[in-house]
Protein backbone atom coordinates (compact mmCIF):
# COMPACT_ATOMS: atom_id res chain seq x y z
CA UNK A 1 0.00 0.00 0.00
CA UNK A 2 1.35 3.38 -0.99
CA UNK A 3 2.17 5.97 1.62
CA UNK A 4 0.35 9.28 1.81
CA UNK A 5 3.39 11.25 0.61
CA UNK A 6 3.46 9.10 -2.53
CA UNK A 7 -0.10 10.13 -3.32
CA UNK A 8 0.76 13.78 -2.67
CA UNK A 9 3.76 13.45 -5.02
CA UNK A 10 1.47 11.88 -7.64
CA UNK A 11 -0.86 14.86 -7.25
CA UNK A 12 2.09 17.16 -7.84
CA UNK A 13 3.00 15.18 -10.96
CA UNK A 14 -0.56 15.34 -12.29
CA UNK A 15 -0.79 19.09 -11.71
CA UNK A 16 2.63 19.59 -13.31
CA UNK A 17 1.57 17.72 -16.44
CA UNK A 18 -1.71 19.63 -16.54
CA UNK A 19 0.10 22.96 -16.09
CA UNK A 20 2.57 22.27 -18.90
CA UNK A 21 -0.20 21.13 -21.22
CA UNK A 22 -2.35 24.17 -20.45
CA UNK A 23 0.47 26.70 -20.90
CA UNK A 24 1.70 25.20 -24.16
CA UNK A 25 -1.82 24.94 -25.58
CA UNK A 26 -2.59 28.52 -24.47
CA UNK A 27 0.57 29.84 -26.12
CA UNK A 28 -0.24 27.87 -29.28
CA UNK A 29 -3.75 29.35 -29.21
CA UNK A 30 -2.23 32.84 -29.00
CA UNK A 31 0.05 32.06 -31.95
CA UNK A 32 -3.07 31.22 -33.92
CA UNK A 33 -3.39 30.01 -37.48
CA UNK A 34 -0.46 31.10 -39.64
CA UNK A 35 1.02 33.04 -36.69
CA UNK A 36 -1.54 35.85 -36.88
CA UNK A 37 -3.05 35.31 -33.45
CA UNK A 38 -6.43 34.01 -32.31
CA UNK A 39 -9.53 34.71 -34.35
CA UNK A 40 -11.65 35.41 -31.25
CA UNK A 41 -11.36 37.87 -28.37
CA UNK A 42 -9.37 36.59 -25.41
CA UNK A 43 -8.09 38.15 -22.18
CA UNK A 44 -4.54 36.76 -22.06
CA UNK A 45 -3.72 38.01 -18.56
CA UNK A 46 -6.90 36.49 -17.10
CA UNK A 47 -6.28 33.12 -18.70
CA UNK A 48 -2.62 33.18 -17.64
CA UNK A 49 -3.49 33.95 -14.01
CA UNK A 50 -6.12 31.22 -14.10
CA UNK A 51 -3.70 28.58 -15.42
CA UNK A 52 -0.95 29.51 -12.97
CA UNK A 53 -3.30 29.58 -9.97
CA UNK A 54 -5.17 26.37 -10.84
CA UNK A 55 -2.25 24.13 -11.81
CA UNK A 56 1.18 25.77 -11.57
CA UNK A 57 1.33 26.99 -7.99
CA UNK A 58 -0.54 23.98 -6.52
CA UNK A 59 1.98 21.69 -8.24
CA UNK A 60 4.82 23.40 -6.37
CA UNK A 61 2.86 23.46 -3.11
CA UNK A 62 2.17 19.72 -3.29
CA UNK A 63 5.85 19.04 -3.99
CA UNK A 64 6.70 20.96 -0.82
CA UNK A 65 4.03 19.06 1.08
CA UNK A 66 5.50 15.76 -0.13
CA UNK A 67 8.87 16.91 1.19
CA UNK A 68 7.34 17.75 4.56
CA UNK A 69 5.53 14.43 4.78
CA UNK A 70 8.58 12.42 3.70
CA UNK A 71 10.97 13.86 6.27
CA UNK A 72 10.33 11.12 8.81
CA UNK A 73 10.18 8.22 6.36
CA UNK A 74 11.89 9.11 3.12
CA UNK A 75 10.42 6.93 0.38
CA UNK A 76 12.08 6.18 -2.93
CA UNK A 77 8.79 6.20 -4.83
CA UNK A 78 7.80 9.72 -3.88
CA UNK A 79 11.37 10.91 -4.51
CA UNK A 80 11.38 9.47 -8.02
CA UNK A 81 7.95 10.94 -8.75
CA UNK A 82 9.18 14.39 -7.68
CA UNK A 83 12.28 14.07 -9.87
CA UNK A 84 10.05 13.20 -12.84
CA UNK A 85 7.80 16.17 -12.01
CA UNK A 86 10.80 18.49 -12.01
CA UNK A 87 11.97 17.17 -15.37
CA UNK A 88 8.50 17.63 -16.86
CA UNK A 89 8.30 21.22 -15.57
CA UNK A 90 11.75 22.09 -16.93
CA UNK A 91 11.14 20.50 -20.35
CA UNK A 92 7.60 21.86 -20.67
CA UNK A 93 8.51 25.40 -19.70
CA UNK A 94 11.49 25.31 -22.08
CA UNK A 95 9.05 24.41 -24.87
CA UNK A 96 6.75 27.21 -23.69
CA UNK A 97 9.64 29.71 -23.92
CA UNK A 98 10.16 28.67 -27.54
CA UNK A 99 6.43 28.97 -28.28
CA UNK A 100 6.35 32.41 -26.61
CA UNK A 101 8.74 33.81 -29.20
CA UNK A 102 6.17 33.08 -31.95
CA UNK A 103 3.24 34.91 -30.30
CA UNK A 104 2.11 38.07 -32.10
CA UNK A 105 3.15 41.12 -30.05
CA UNK A 106 -0.49 42.32 -29.95
CA UNK A 107 -1.33 39.41 -27.66
CA UNK A 108 1.70 39.57 -25.35
CA UNK A 109 0.84 40.93 -21.91
CA UNK A 110 3.17 41.89 -19.06
CA UNK A 111 4.28 38.87 -17.07
CA UNK A 112 3.65 36.36 -19.83
CA UNK A 113 7.36 36.14 -20.51
CA UNK A 114 8.10 35.56 -16.81
CA UNK A 115 6.00 32.43 -16.35
CA UNK A 116 8.31 29.94 -18.11
CA UNK A 117 11.55 31.03 -16.37
CA UNK A 118 9.88 31.10 -12.95
CA UNK A 119 8.55 27.58 -13.40
CA UNK A 120 11.86 26.35 -14.84
CA UNK A 121 13.40 27.45 -11.54
CA UNK A 122 10.49 25.78 -9.73
CA UNK A 123 11.11 22.59 -11.71
CA UNK A 124 14.76 22.67 -10.69
CA UNK A 125 13.64 23.05 -7.08
CA UNK A 126 11.17 20.17 -7.31
CA UNK A 127 13.81 17.95 -8.90
CA UNK A 128 16.28 18.94 -6.17
CA UNK A 129 13.72 18.06 -3.49
CA UNK A 130 13.24 14.67 -5.16
CA UNK A 131 17.01 14.17 -5.28
CA UNK A 132 17.30 15.08 -1.62
CA UNK A 133 14.56 12.60 -0.69
CA UNK A 134 16.17 9.91 -2.84
CA UNK A 135 19.49 10.48 -1.09
CA UNK A 136 17.76 10.39 2.31
CA UNK A 137 15.97 7.14 1.45
CA UNK A 138 19.28 5.55 0.39
CA UNK A 139 20.90 6.63 3.69
CA UNK A 140 17.96 5.26 5.68
CA UNK A 141 18.16 1.99 3.79
CA UNK A 142 21.94 1.69 4.43
CA UNK A 143 21.45 2.44 8.13
CA UNK A 144 18.75 -0.22 8.35
CA UNK A 145 21.02 -2.77 6.65
CA UNK A 146 23.82 -1.92 9.12
CA UNK A 147 21.47 -2.49 12.09
CA UNK A 148 20.36 -5.88 10.77
CA UNK A 149 23.93 -7.18 10.45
Amino acid sequence: MAKFETWVALGSLALGVMFVALIISFYNFLIGPEGKGPQVFVDPIGVLVLIVSIAGVPCLILAGAALGLSRSSAGRTSALILIITGIILIAGMSAARIAFTHINSLFVVPGMDLVPPIFIIGGIGVGAVGGYLLNASNKARRNLEDEIQ
